[in-house]
């Protein structure tokens, strides 16, 4: 087994500084000390977002393809274990939890001013302590099913999703993180218990912990909660995207005060300092064009999409 490592990062602009730690669980771990704060926030995420839909380990021959939702989906079942609701155990310790799914990962995190260890073991406990039954998908997909349908009634969230299904025409960043009615319907416990092996690998996670705490508190609750596996090797596909976008307008009519509209850029991306300053030229001219309209009070929201085949690696990068 791998030892645990440490090592001090400092900003040689501010002086601010935080511990890397490559733990021997194969975690990564970064801890930013911070003297005279009074608050501690932490958050626990996996490289696994809507986007991942096709991959494989080490030990499979073949990819799996998994439905369209189910990243989402797993987050919401892990809130639940055999005994109890995690919400109920953040209560007792007065923290405030919550977690998120985005394209490329999922985090779950707390912010609290007392019982700051005892905050972090629930974290690392729930998140390492999957529990799923078929009663409990079922009832969970009736939920799920109400959240998209009211994010279907959200004209901000779909002229998002109306703009990248504009863009894109096989990359699963067109489909809406929680998926549809129809995907999440083919969702198992056991489709989610090979997602969350595959993953939920503690090689594929990241902790971040910073405030009110100190790196040795960290390193002891992660020596005695975390539990060792392998590097499982993992590989995620993506469909062949064309370089064409689908449509140059994709239009919705809604109920709303005043019209949204998203304007959107499909580029190729670039590996070389070029990249960046391309990226900021586009950025630039994104305020210059919102300045421009602002007098006629319309709304604009400039997205720059760089097309890969690893769309995933360039938004983490970013």
């Amino acid at each position: 087994m791998a030892e645990t490592t440490k090592k001090t990062i400092v900003s040689p602009q501010t002086g601010d500084k935080y511990t890397h730690i490559h733990h021997k669980s194969g975690l990564e771990i970064l801890v930013c000390e911070m003297e005279g704060y009074s608050t501690t926030e932490a958050m626990f995420g996996t490289k696994y977002g809507s986007i991942n839909t096709q991959f494989k380990t080490a030990a499979d021959k073949d990819y799996c393809t998994v439905p369209e939702g189910i990243a989402h989906f797993l987050e919401h079942k892990l809130f639940e274990n055999e005994d109890c609701d995690v919400f109920d155990l953040y209560a007792k310790t007065g923290a405030n939890a919550n977690a998120f799914t985005s394209f490329d990962k999922t985090c779950y995190f707390f912010s609290c001013s007392d019982n700051f260890k005892a905050s972090l073991e629930i974290l690392l406990s729930f998140v390492q302590s999957p529990y799923f039954t078929p009663e409990s998908v079922a009832k969970e997909q009736g939920i799920i099913g109400q959240e998209i349908r009211m994010c279907d009634d959200d004209p901000g969230w779909r002229v998002f999703f109306n703009m990248l299904c504009g863009l894109y025409q096989k990359h699963p960043v067109r489909i809406d993180i929680a998926g549809t009615i129809e995907s999440i319907a083919e969702i198992t416990d056991d489709l989610l218990y090979r997602c969350y092996r595959t993953f939920y690998n503690l090689h594929n996670m990241v902790l971040v912990v910073a405030g009110k705490c100190t790196v040795d508190q960290v390193l002891e609750s992660a020596d005695r909660l975390l539990k060792p596996c392998k590097d499982q090797k993992l590989e995620t596909i993506f469909p062949d995207e064309p370089d064409s976008i689908v449509s140059p307008e994709v239009t919705e009519n809604a109920a709303v005060g005043q019209p949204l509209f998203h304007l959107g850029f499909k580029c190729t991306p670039r590996e070389d300092r070029d990249f960046l300053m391309r990226f900021r030229m586009k950025h630039i001219w994104t305020s210059i064009i919102s300045i421009i309209i602002h007098p006629i009070h319309t709304f604009i929201c400039m997205v720059i999409w760089m097309l890969s085949r690893d769309l995933s690696g360039w938004i983490r990068n970013i």
